[in-house]
């Protein structure tokens, strides 16, 4: 593939990520309004909790539904301001296994790779297959660890 089809993929992939996200919240925060609206004890919750919920919803609909449009925006149109706000999006989505692990990968293999910078500058990956060996043999026995509790 090209540097251009990688873009593009890559594209492709934060906007069915951050939909994915935003559309789950959404579907969250419909839930709560029907439980708010359905059920009589509501009056319960005080007004300082209902506050702090929303003040997490809405930092959680930037970081894992906009956040992730944006980029895609960003990624589809080449815009510089679009390489460090995907990595930091790479960041936020690393915790999120199994989709948000492989989508943070890749953003970062491909924005540090001589395509990515070609795109949008920077400095490519200086990382030797020494290191990388290096570095898997490091990780070796916590990969082993991992396998015994499975």
């Amino acid at each position: 593939m090209t540097a251009e089809e990688h873009n593009k993929t890559l594209a492709t992939l934060h906007f069915v990520y951050g939909a994915m996200h935003g559309l789950t919240l959404l579907g969250l925060v419909l839930l709560v309004v029907v439980v708010e609206v359905a059920t009589p004890a509501s009056d319960a919750i005080s007004g300082s909790w209902i506050v702090v919920g929303v003040m997490v919803f809405v930092v959680l609909l930037f970081a894992v539904g906009l956040l992730p449009l944006i980029v895609g925006y960003g990624l589809m149109k080449r815009k510089l301001w679009a390489k460090p706000l995907a990595l930091v999006q790479a960041i936020v989505s690393l915790i999120n296994i199994p989709i948000g692990t492989a989508l943070g990968i890749y953003s970062f293999k491909f924005l540090r790779s001589e395509g990515g910078v070609l795109l949008y500058g920077g400095r490519a990956s200086t990382g030797s297959e020494k290191e990388l060996q290096e570095a898997m043999r490091r990780a070796q026995p916590l990969m082993n660890w991992a396998d015994r509790l499975k």
